[in-house]
């Protein structure tokens, strides 16, 4: 990432591809309902514990 600093706002940011691509689906995910909750729980959830089929 770069960033470019000016004594006057705007400044700009250079990020690549790829991590924009990651902000955007991160900020998809976070905007269903329920979903940074389910996301907090899945983490907090040992792997023995989690079932192998995907119960979608």
């Amino acid at each position: 990432m770069l960033t470019q600093t000016v004594t006057q706002p705007p400044n700009a940011i250079l990020i690549s591809e790829e991590d924009r691509r990651a902000i955007h689906e991160t900020l998809y995910l976070l905007a269903i309902p329920g979903m940074r909750e389910s996301i907090l729980e899945g983490m907090q959830t040992p792997s023995d514990e989690c079932s192998a089929e995907v119960e979608w």
